[in-house]
């Protein structure tokens, strides 16, 4: 939609001549300057080294669901980078790496166990798990939301559908958090030693339990691919293999965990910095769900994703040739005027929201449903908390160091403690 016209835009760009660097440490802490600039005067942009970063909701959606820009090719990137070991050979199969038709097997094959049916019978089970987490914390007046809270709720439902029990909780978030860094092309020597690590430990466990599982079939991802591996499969190109089950479970875990902890903290920061929001979703709970779309276009916790040019192609007049990077900034669509009026406002009324936050075509997020679930049911329960504050200094906030993720390292806050749960 063509939207009102906005306040003048400084023609000072804040990107260098060398171009954008999402690991500029002014980017990482706030990119929503650097979007609003590329938006307005290079919404096709080659920044360093000669990637591509394309900025507007229309040029992000075509790269992010045109076969065109694929995926693989990434992975050889991504797998001369890390080098050998347990990082390499296991997510050498993920479906993010794949491009069709093997990603779409993959895809189809987890599609029932992600079923919207399904996770909307897990509403009354998702503001249960809430409220086990959150009765303590409210009564003691204070948290860090990200550590106490929205890790252990985003882990305790995607560790569900795949079939890992609670005792396996801790050691996936532990294991998770040292392979994650390796996974945003970006990774220290440091980090790919630790990840490397992380990921046999992992892959360890992850075997032993799908052998355990073998002979005690349950309603879970891991059953399913299970069974797939077991029949015949001559028809197939590649055969189903444990390496495949690991790699998919791993993939599941990154994109239902981190996602939905980072969704969750970014969604109450922004309600702490625009209390006047809050206090209308406190009047009016009714505004819940646009307050959750709102809070996905507004501060995304997926903020963009890489592809490489299979066949040569042109967007926004600039061409780009094959084998080029280029990175879609969903952080950038979800604030683009032509489609948002006023993008950078946090307006929890706001109508008709349809963030790229999920991406968009074969890739859209099969998590979808239940993230949205999960942060409505924290965002009923966490707008009823009186006097909700930081409980530090804003300029103090870290995030963590990553060019597709926006992911506050912790966000400590207190409030009036209750007396009884839960608040009214």
């Amino acid at each position: 939609m063509t939207t009102t016209a906005e306040s003048p835009v400084s023609l000072t760009s804040p990107i260098p001549e060398t171009g954008l660097d999402p690991l500029d440490p002014q980017f990482q802490q706030n990119p929503y300057p650097f979007y609003r600039w590329l938006l307005r005067h290079d919404p096709v942009h080659c920044g360093s080294e000669g990637t591509w970063y394309v900025t507007r909701y229309a040029d992000v959606r075509l790269v992010m669901s045109d076969e065109r820009f694929g995926c693989a090719s990434v992975r050889d990137y991504w797998e001369e980078m890390v080098g050998p070991g347990a990082l390499q050979t296991i997510m050498r199969d993920t479906m993010f790496f794949e491009d069709n038709p093997h990603h779409m097997r993959l895809r189809k094959l987890i599609m029932p166990v992600f079923s919207p049916r399904r996770m909307r019978a897990m509403e009354p089970r998702i503001a249960h798990v809430v409220d086990e987490l959150l009765e303590p914390l409210a009564r003691r007046g204070h948290m860090d939301v990200v550590s106490d809270f929205a890790a252990p709720l985003a882990l305790h439902f995607v560790c569900e559908l795949i079939g890992i029990p609670p005792e396996g909780f801790d050691g996936v978030r532990r294991w998770s958090i040292d392979i994650a860094p390796t996974l945003d092309l970006v990774p220290t020597k440091e980090e790919i030693a630790r990840g490397n690590q992380a990921m046999q430990e992992f892959t360890d466990y992850l075997v032993w339990l799908v052998e355990q599982r073998r002979g005690d079939r349950r309603d879970d991802m891991i059953s399913v691919m299970l069974e797939e591996a077991e029949k015949d499969q001559s028809g197939y190109e590649r055969p189903l293999i444990m390496n495949m089950i690991v790699s998919t479970v791993i993939s599941v875990v990154f994109a239902g965990h981190d996602t939905v902890t980072n969704q969750v903290s970014n969604t109450m920061l922004a309600l702490i910095e625009h209390p006047d929001q809050h206090e209308l979703l406190r009047r009016d709970p009714g505004l819940i769900e646009s307050a959750v779309e709102e809070s996905l276009r507004y501060d995304s916790s997926v903020q963009s994703n890489s592809r490489r040019v299979d066949e040569d192609a042109v967007i926004g007049g600039r061409q780009l040739k094959k084998g080029d990077f280029i990175v879609a900034l969903m952080g950038a669509a979800n604030r683009d005027p032509e489609v948002f009026q006023d993008p950078d406002r946090f307006d929890v009324t706001r109508q008709g929201v349809q963030p790229m936050s999920f991406g968009a075509g074969m890739r859209y997020c099969l998590g979808a449903v239940l993230a949205r679930l999960e942060l409505r049911a924290a965002l009923a329960r966490l707008i009823r908390l009186d006097n909700l504050r930081l409980d530090c200094d804003p300029a103090d906030l870290r995030y963590q160091r990553s060019s597709m993720f926006r992911s506050l390292v912790d966000l400590p806050v207190t409030f009036t403690p209750v007396s009884e749960y839960p608040p009214r």
